[in-house]
């Protein structure tokens, strides 16, 4: 096995990753590190050298020098030539592995057979994909599913002779989604990919400033919407195409919308110079023009509004309506918490509100509620735009909301969802029709089966304005939480998620959650003083 890793002024940070590959549990002898220096104008090379030479590892880390290319895509590429192994794993240069990684990843595609094997990931200053870990995978294929839409990133393992086979390469130069490009086209050429769920191996890092990372230097609006043209080529191109329909809207809106919709939405916007925001409008404004208006159902909801007026062309309401956005948020409250036979279980509830102001308290989000559909209650200059009004039919969105229990490993950055299930509860506002919700709250009060309910006067019009309350109840075994495993040892925060329309947001369930000492027993008893876990809840 090869893993490649491009550098390029990373000082003492690339001795994190270098560690952590030393220490696998892969026999040194089964596999070879290979850093890529992009030329390097400070001591990272001295570094590395000075660090392989003290671990005695010459023979496993290869170190290989070139000028100056400017973005990593030329340093894999070199480095791909240059490995020797049965698979390559793509490492960048802050970024770390797990002890059990590279035997994890070689294990898994041995006996699936695959050509991409990803590894459960872990964020640390970023946030790395979840959903795609909560079961194994075997067999993954895109051109089925959008499972694998949530990790476009290169830091995986790869069949050496898959990618000498079908000529994949990275764009070199300054070609912003490089990676997603690369990713893609890989993809689109094998159905095998597989997962390893049940063991966090990528440790997905962002450095406050990350000076030395160029992906974060600022984004010139014009290329890099034209990068996302290019990603959304490769769908047309002849060994990867795509055949017209649904699932290409489904496969194009992870970029259409993520990539460049979302950038002219929300906080993200705001915070642009005045004349930032006007380019950014001009080149996501062009690609909306070009894109099919029947492609807008694959969006997130709450991405259709902006893809309207962004066709709309009038950069005032988009900076209105990105105002609007950049308040919403959701707030949880727990009802309940309770340790029963080792296990924790907790009862809470969400909703979706928005901030009007940093000292202003959050308000419920608004919908009107017609004819059994719910709508976006937008600012009045908003919907005035039909397209913009039609969009914000947030019905479908409320169906297919998603509420999640996550576990934080807060040191390790693991990330566990917590099965669960959820409903939505009505929510009478202020200018809602009275004799509704009268009517309603006296049918509560007497306990009135709802057929009979629905009989009564005044009831047969649905309150016009109200929010929305997301309730559940979940339950934590410790001992096998981390899918049939026991949780590892540390401090595991409790959050809430709430994905509703294209938001997605999770919220800490402050001040509770679970610790677990290093000598905690695989079956756990019933929390109490120096007992093996506790649960922590304060205010």
């Amino acid at each position: 096995m090869s893993v490649v890793v491009p550098t390029h002024n990373t000082g003492e940070t690339v001795l994190t990753g270098l560690r952590s590959f030393l220490a696998q549990t892969l026999p040194r002898s089964e596999f070879e590190v290979i850093y890529v220096d992009d030329g390097s104008t400070d001591d990272t090379v001295a570094i590395l050298e000075s660090e392989v030479a003290g671990q005695g590892a010459e023979s496993v880390v290869r170190l290989i020098g070139i000028a100056n290319s400017g973005w990593p895509g030329k340093p894999r590429n070199i480095g791909m030539d240059a490995a020797r192994g049965e698979f390559v794993y793509f490492v960048d240069d802050d970024d770390w592995l797990a002890p059990e990684a590279l035997e994890r990843t070689y294990t898994r595609a041995r006996e699936t057979e695959a050509d991409i094997v990803i590894g459960r990931m872990a964020g640390h200053g970023r946030r790395a994909p979840r959903a795609l870990f909560e079961k194994p995978i075997a067999a993954a294929d895109l051109r089925s599913d959008v499972a694998l839409l949530a990790s476009m990133t290169v830091h995986k393992l790869f069949r050496r002779s898959f990618l000498q086979k079908n000529g994949l390469r990275f764009a070199e130069g300054e070609v912003r989604l490089e990676d997603h490009m690369f990713t893609l086209r890989a993809y689109l050429l094998t159905g095998r990919v597989a997962t390893v769920h049940d063991y966090t191996c990528y440790h997905w890092v962002r450095h406050r400033g990350d000076e030395h990372n160029i992906s974060y230097e600022t984004i010139e609006p014009g290329p890099y919407v034209d990068s996302v043209r290019d990603v959304l080529a490769i769908l047309d191109a002849p060994d990867t195409c795509v055949a017209p329909g649904r699932h290409r809207y489904r496969l194009a809106a992870n970029w259409y919308g993520k990539k460049a919709l979302a950038r002219i939405s929300g906080q993200r916007f705001l915070e642009q110079p005045d004349r930032r925001r006007a380019e950014w409008f001009e080149a996501v404004g062009a690609l909306a023009a070009d894109m099919p208006p029947k492609a807008d159902a694959a969006l997130p909801t709450r991405l259709r509004v902006v893809a309207a007026l962004a066709r709309h062309g009038e950069r005032a309401l988009l900076e209105e309506h990105a105002e609007f956005e950049a308040g919403v948020g959701q707030q949880p409250l727990v009802h309940s918490a309770e340790w029963k036979d080792g296990r924790l279980t907790v009862s809470c509830g969400t909703r979706l509100v928005r901030k009007r102001g940093k000292v202003s308290p959050a308000v419920p989000l608004a919908f009107s509620r017609a004819q059994g559909r719910y709508l976006l209650r937008l600012a009045p200059s908003v919907a005035a735009v039909r397209e913009a009004a039609e969009a914000a039919d947030f019905t479908k969105a409320v169906q297919r909301s998603n509420v999640r229990g996550l576990l934080r490993h807060s040191g390790g950055g693991t990330v566990l969802s917590v099965p669960l299930s959820h409903h939505v509860v009505e929510v009478p506002l202020r200018g809602s029709n009275g004799a509704a919700e009268l009517t309603a709250r006296v049918a509560r009060w007497m306990r009135l089966p709802a057929w009979l309910t629905s009989r009564l006067p005044g009831a047969r019009r649905k309150p016009d304005l109200c929010a929305l309350r997301f309730e559940t109840e979940f339950t934590v075994d410790p001992s096998s939480a981390d899918n049939g495993r026991p949780l590892a040892p540390g401090t595991w925060d409790l959050q809430l998620q709430l994905g509703c329309g294209g938001w997605r947001i999770a919220r800490d369930l402050r001040g509770y959650s679970i610790d677990v000492p290093a000598d905690a027993k695989p079956q756990p008893q019933r929390p109490r003083q120096g007992s093996a876990l506790q649960l922590t809840a304060s205010d």
